[in-house]
């Protein structure tokens, strides 16, 4: 990945519930957030895979109605 920082995939709700791709900041112990999905409601369990200079995002949400699996296409830059 573009960045030297371990990342993860998480559910924020600090306000709006989502998935999202965040970075994490093991000296201060933040997470900080770099894409917010599509997402809403039920939402969680995001898998990250790194190939091909992309970040491939597959998760559950849902927000259109009925729960789904999603995968999502993230091009990171520095």
């Amino acid at each position: 990945m573009p960045t030297p920082r371990p990342s993860a995939g998480a559910r924020l709700h600090d306000g709006e519930v989502r998935t999202a791709t965040c970075v994490v900041d093991p000296d201060r112990g933040e997470l900080s957030e770099l894409v917010a999905l599509p997402s809403g409601g039920d939402t969680s369990y995001p898998g990250l895979v790194w190939h091909d200079d992309l970040l491939w995002v597959s998760y559950y949400s849902s927000h259109e109605g009925q729960t789904h699996v999603y995968l999502a296409e993230v091009r990171l830059t520095v």
